[in-house]
């Protein structure tokens, strides 16, 4: 099964299920892109120019043409399709006892949504298994140290019609979670697979957070937000290092060659591994995180800008309107707030002689936004 999002066209990995005697049988697979798209060819070099797909409220870049994004290169059901399968044998009790990785040829046979999946988590038998098996990995993941962050994602979307609309995202509902977890364990199976096999790949790993601020995961929104802000920057590697914002000794991203070039890279090397085509060398993969520098750094900027100018768009209607927020810091003329029903930072000044404190909980008054400025003011009486 696939499980995505509604407006999801291209897909790129899907989960499988099966019991046997002594526990389970959990198969990722991930749509070999590398099978149709060759180093060097023509769509390959303007896969790397744009390193990655880009996502905002009111359009859409694919890294790769959408004939081949959404079709021969997306896992479509009732359609076989070359994969890169993760096989991860697990106990009944949700422990990793052993894994493998191959080339393989896979027939999607539902695709589901998010919402499919959370509907049935309490009721199909495969779904509950998963789900069990997927909070006993992120257990085992906090058990060794992970940083776990909890935040709800504030989605913008444009209607057919222009409007701008807002949809907020449980990332901890049973469908995200699955699909998180999932990718996670795949992704670090991955990076143990290139790393036992001496085969140098685009390794992320992470030093230690600044501070922690809370246990496991058991943070407050408060907690949480300003924990992300302690968290060290990724780094990139040609070997494995420790993640520990994952709590993994290995770590790589490969389950989504459609949209990201360095997954492609990536799946490449485990083709390498499993002798389907040529590795690249060391050298090789450090030319090309370094040519992916200024794309990646263009993609995170137009995804942050656009979905920035699209909330001011939305805040620009509620004009006048109350709404919670969270105090985060005392500035020099006031204080920094995080309206929480938009997870949108801003400054607040308040009237001489009131004091605020960090984590208190207030209600401010949406005074002026412009959304070509940049500007969101708002105050509390």
């Amino acid at each position: 099964m696939t499980i995505d999002g509604q407006s999801t066209l291209d897909y790129d990995d899907a989960l499988s299920i099966q019991e046997l005697e002594d526990g389970y049988l959990i198969g990722v697979h991930i749509m070999d892109v590398a099978h149709h798209v060759k180093k060097g060819d023509p769509i390959d070099l303007e896969a790397l120019s744009r390193g990655s797909s880009i996502y905002m409220p009111d359009h859409r870049i694919s890294m790769l043409p959408p004939l081949l994004a959404e079709s021969v290169c997306s896992l479509r059901a009732g359609e076989k399709r070359p994969a890169i399968s993760t096989f991860i044998k697990v106990s009944p009790f949700g422990k990793i006892l052993s894994y493998d990785i191959c080339a393989s040829i896979i027939c999607v046979r539902h695709q589901r949504t998010y919402y499919d999946v959370n509907m049935a988590a309490d009721d199909d038998p495969e779904i509950m298994n998963l789900r069990h098996i997927a909070e006993k990995f992120r257990d085992f993941r906090l058990d060794q140290g992970a940083v776990q962050i909890t935040l709800p994602d504030v989605n913008v979307w444009i209607d057919e019609n222009g409007g701008v609309n807002l949809s907020r995202l449980n990332r901890e509902s049973p469908a995200r979670l699955l699909v998180s977890e999932f990718m996670i364990m795949a992704n670090w199976m991955m990076a143990c697979f290139l790393r036992d096999n001496e085969m140098p790949a685009i390794f992320r790993s992470q030093p230690e957070p600044k501070e922690r601020l809370y246990k496991r995961d058991q943070g407050t929104l408060f907690q949480n937000w300003m924990q992300r802000r302690r968290l060290n920057r990724f780094v990139l590697h040609t070997a494995a290092e420790r993640h520990s914002g994952l709590g993994l000794d290995a770590y790589v991203t490969a389950t989504s060659p459609i949209r990201k070039y360095f997954d492609l890279i990536t799946q490449r090397q485990i083709r390498a591994v499993l002798g389907l085509e040529d590795p690249y060398t060391a050298e090789d993969i450090n030319g090309l995180m370094l040519q992916l520098e200024q794309p990646m750094a263009a993609v995170s900027r137009a995804q942050h800008h656009r979905h920035q100018y699209w909330m001011l768009r939305y805040l620009e209607s509620q004009v006048g309107q109350q709404t919670g927020a969270i105090v985060l810091q005392r500035r020099r003329n006031g204080y920094q707030v995080l309206l929480t029903d938009y997870m949108v930072e801003c400054d607040l000044t308040v009237a001489a002689g009131r004091s605020l404190k960090p984590e208190e909980v207030i209600e401010v008054t949406i005074q002026n936004v412009n959304a070509r400025k940049g500007l969101l003011s708002v105050f509390t009486v």
